[in-house]
């Protein structure tokens, strides 16, 4: 029940990073090393999502192993 609970909390945090009253934030006509500031900010949220999906698919395993 505690990894539900915790992509239930995941969903709810991306999906916040996701509407647009924080999207308005990065969203100006700013680069970062050449490239706009929103898709830096769109990139690294993707990038975040990805890597706790696999960090909780791994600790998952682990505890259906023991």
């Amino acid at each position: 029940m505690r990894a539900k609970e915790l992509l239930a909390t995941c969903f709810v945090l991306f999906g916040a990073l996701l509407v647009w009253p924080l999207l308005s934030i990065p969203n100006r006509l700013v680069l970062i090393a050449g490239v706009p500031a929103l898709v830096v900010y769109l990139f690294t949220v993707w990038v975040a999502i990805v890597g706790v999906l696999v960090w909780a698919a791994h600790r998952s395993r682990g505890e259906d192993a023991a």
